[in-house]
Formats: C-alpha cells, sequence, structure tokens
C-alpha cells in the first residue's frame, strides 16, 4: 500500500505541474533534408559507369593471358623509413610464380632476400635469415588467398566487387587520364580489414599501339596496413607473350645444409596428398 500511495502522489504533483505550465511546447520541426544535388548524382553515375566498364575490361585482359613476366620495383615504408626492393616476378597460370627481390642499396645482404616459387604443387618461401623455407600446398586453381596474386592473376568482377568497395573519380586527371586509371579499394571482410585499411590499384590506360602489351595490365599496386604502414608494388617492363623454359618455375635447392624446410600450413592429410619434396 505505500508503494502505491508514493505512486499516486507522484502522479498528482505531476498533473498539478502540468496544468500549471499549460499546454506542451509544440516539438521543433527538423530541417527537411536538402534536396539531392543533380550534378552530384551525374558525376556518381558517371563514376559508376566507368568503373564497371574497365573492372571489365581488366578481368576480360587478365583472363586472356596466361603468363607474364616483370620488372618489380617494392617500397616498404614502417615508422616513416623506407626500404626499397628490386628485382623480378614470373606468372603463369594455373598455379605457377616466380619472385625474387634484393634490397636496393644491399642487394648482397641475402638475409634481406624476399624469395618465392609456386612449383605447380607447392608454394616455397625461402627466408634467407633463418636458413628455412617454409611450404605450403597450392589449390588446382591459383596462388591460394594472396591479394597481390588476386590482383596479378585477375579476379571475375562479381567476386572484386563482393570482396573490396571500389571506386575511380573520372573528373581527376591526376587519378583518370591518357595512361592511367587509379582505382581506389576498401576491404569488406573482416580479414581483409586486418591485412590492409586501404590500397590502390593502378592499370595502364593508354590504347596507343605501343602500349598494346601492357594495356589493362597493373602498373602499380600500394596498400596501407591498419597501423599506418604502407607497401607499394611498381610494376615495369612487363611483357605478356614470354615463353617459360620447362625449369623455369622448379624450386630450387637449399644452398647449403644447414637449411631445413618445414610447413607454413599443415595440409589436410588425403591418400594422394604429395610431401614437400626435400632441397
Amino acid at each position: 500500500m505505500k508503494l502505491l500511495g508514493l505512486t499516486l502522489s507522484a502522479l498528482l504533483v505531476a498533473g498539478v505541474a502540468a496544468v500549471a505550465q499549460g499546454p506542451a511546447d509544440t516539438p521543433a520541426k527538423k530541417d527537411a533534408p536538402a534536396p539531392p544535388d543533380p550534378q552530384a548524382a551525374a558525376k556518381a553515375a558517371k563514376n559508376k559507369e566507368f568503373l564497371d566498364k574497365y573492372l571489365q575490361a581488366w578481368a576480360d585482359r587478365m583472363a586472356g593471358i596466361n603468363g607474364l613476366e616483370t620488372k618489380v620495383v617494392l617500397t616498404e615504408t614502417t615508422d616513416g623509413a623506407k626500404t626499397v626492393y628490386t628485382g623480378d616476378a614470373s606468372l603463369l597460370k594455373p598455379n605457377f610464380a616466380r619472385l625474387l627481390l634484393k634490397e636496393k642499396e644491399k642487394p648482397e645482404n641475402t638475409k634481406k632476400w624476399r624469395h618465392f616459387v609456386a612449383d605447380g604443387k607447392h608454394l616455397w618461401e625461402y627466408q634467407y635469415h633463418q636458413k628455412l623455407a617454409r611450404v605450403q600446398e597450392l589449390p588446382k586453381q591459383g596462388i591460394g588467398d594472396n591479394t597481390l596474386m588476386a590482383f596479378l592473376f585477375g579476379m571475375k568482377v562479381a567476386d572484386i566487387k563482393k570482396r573490396y568497395d571500389l571506386s575511380i573519380d573520372v573528373f581527376d586527371n591526376k587519378k583518370f587520364n591518357d595512361n592511367f586509371l587509379h582505382i581506389m579499394i576498401l576491404p569488406r571482410t573482416k580479414d581483409d580489414m586486418q591485412e590492409f585499411k586501404r590500397a590502390e590499384l593502378v592499370l595502364w590506360k593508354n590504347t596507343e599501339a605501343k602500349y598494346a602489351d601492357v594495356w589493362m595490365l597493373p602498373a602499380r599496386l600500394w596498400f596501407q596496413s591498419p597501423n599506418g604502414d604502407q607497401v607499394m608494388w611498381d610494376f615495369q617492363q612487363m611483357a605478356t607473350k614470354k615463353e617459360f623454359a620447362k625449369d623455369h618455375f622448379k624450386a630450387p635447392r637449399f644452398p647449403d645444409k644447414e637449411w631445413t624446410s618445414d610447413w607454413a600450413v599443415p595440409p589436410k592429410p588425403t591418400p594422394t596428398r604429395m610431401v614437400a619434396p626435400p632441397k
């Protein structure tokens, strides 16, 4: 009963106060949303049209290429300090690749070499500072879930749109001109968000005959990691009509007997699984 009395008293006091104040003030009207900007809408529509057009052109172009060879300049920026690596890369569908990069200032320093070989069955990562080769099995198609290789081998338009948020600005002459097309990339999935915060893919756009072999091929790929570090891949002197020697993608033997190998990702046991070959 005491609880009920307190409740009734409170209601009566509130009622008296409301009568004394008179009718409640009419709530202020919210500002009406600004009408859509026709010019901005037209720009967005044109950007989307051109993005769809060039994404399809890029996907078709990469689908028609079986192999390529390129000079590579890799620039890594960590806490403001830059390190530059130079070297060569080769790719051959469906799952062959070779990359060897050396520090530009000290190419003889083997401990900083970046060396990867995909021999069609295994991906070998040679870690010279540890004298260790990390090995993992390759899928039958592609090099696996590797962002760099995905952009170099090409992706289906539906897949790239599903995985990334893409945009271009055809009104920015620095980002869209006769020579190059810049595509900004934002990750959608949690895994990709952990790998990079944003990225930019630059494609060759020049249609002159002398650039025919590199049309719609990557000229540069830039990543910014969640902590602010940056990685930029520059691809130079790309060639798409290269014929590789039979053993071009064969994983090399270890430099000395101190080297060992280990699984980077333990393979699933199957009756047909091949063990990583000893080196």
